[in-house]
């Protein structure tokens, strides 16, 4: 189980085992099954784990950002080039929208990540590098938490016939 909750920022995720029997060669057999449960939210704008390209997004601006963050940290004011947009798949009336732009501020960088309703921003959050590390480190926990789910679901173990 993996639960971080840090400036409004929530990343939740647990992993259900469930015994599942089968017959092999006539034989009865048995496996655990995971079903993993990996919720991100950002001040309402929510990606769960049906979203891999949603975690995986925010997981590379994160790694992107302390890369640049680390490298240039001897440099005084040099720039970090990141500014992307994830948009909220759903069809409602809110157009949201989560934003995640490098800042710099008296020669510090910062990641500023914040939520839009409708060009509105909503909520807001200015991590420094440990903020940032202790985000990607909980993205990462949560997204190796989720198992491959294949559209084929085989009787056999290790999809031998």
């Amino acid at each position: 189980m993996v639960s971080f909750h840090h400036r409004g920022i929530i990343i939740e995720a647990t992993v259900e085992t469930v015994p599942c029997a089968f017959m092999l060669e006539n034989q009865p057999r048995m496996r655990i099954d995971r079903i993993p449960d990996v919720r991100v939210n950002f001040w309402g704008y929510i990606i769960q784990n049906g979203n891999l390209d949603g975690l995986a997004f925010v997981k590379s601006c994160t790694q992107y950002f302390l890369q640049c963050y680390w490298k240039r940290s001897s440099k005084q004011g040099t720039r970090i080039e990141l500014g992307k947009t994830l948009n909220d798949g759903e069809k409602s009336d809110v157009e949201k929208t989560l934003n995640i732009v490098a800042r710099q501020k008296d020669n510090q960088h910062y990641l500023h990540i914040y939520v839009q309703e409708n060009g509105r921003t909503t909520n807001e959050v200015y991590l420094d590098g440990q903020e940032t590390i202790m985000l990607d480190i909980a993205l990462g926990k949560a997204v190796n938490l989720l198992t491959p789910t294949p559209h084929f679901v085989s009787p056999y173990p290790f999809g031998y016939y």
